[in-house]
């Protein structure tokens, strides 16, 4: 299992930038030098799944913006991202926050490698009007957590 924190105010440079974990608080011996299933390096926003495995992702923020309007976050995998993970929060006024969070099981296959990201999304589909995507703005994470825990 790895837990990666983010414990200061910390302002994305666009609506689509990855987030960047700087401290890991907890990894299991499973997580860390030879053999083990995943590699992450403090700083960096990649996190690469080596083994095959079922997967479980933890995330929750809490995230703010320099203007009124929609923040928008997701997870990734290789780049794509996973289908259900989409979390947005309209914000009324400029220094609003707002909690986020999700939960996600993923498979990597047996003799496959997963590179794992939490990115901002910069556009998200209107409600009422799925063909009209709204912008979104340039998100500010006030804190953030992560998990990884590798469960099958």
């Amino acid at each position: 299992m790895i837990q990666s924190f983010i414990n200061t105010v910390t302002p994305l440079t666009a609506n689509d930038s990855s987030v960047q974990f700087q401290t890991d608080c907890i990894r299991s011996g499973s997580c860390q030098g030879y053999n083990s299933w995943l590699c992450h390096n403090s700083g960096s926003a990649n996190y690469d799944i080596v083994k095959g495995g079922i997967y479980e992702i933890d995330f929750d923020a809490t995230v703010s913006s320099a203007a009124a309007g929609v923040v928008a976050f997701a997870l990734f995998n290789n780049g794509e991202q996973i289908p259900g993970t989409l979390m947005a929060e309209t914000l009324a006024a400029a220094g609003d926050f707002a909690d986020i969070g999700v939960s996600k099981k993923i498979k990597v296959c047996c003799n496959g490698n997963s590179n794992i990201s939490v990115r901002a999304i910069p556009a998200v589909p209107t409600p009422t009007d799925p063909a009209t995507p709204i912008a979104t703005q340039v998100p500010i994470i006030v804190n953030a957590n992560l998990s990884i825990s590798r469960i099958a």
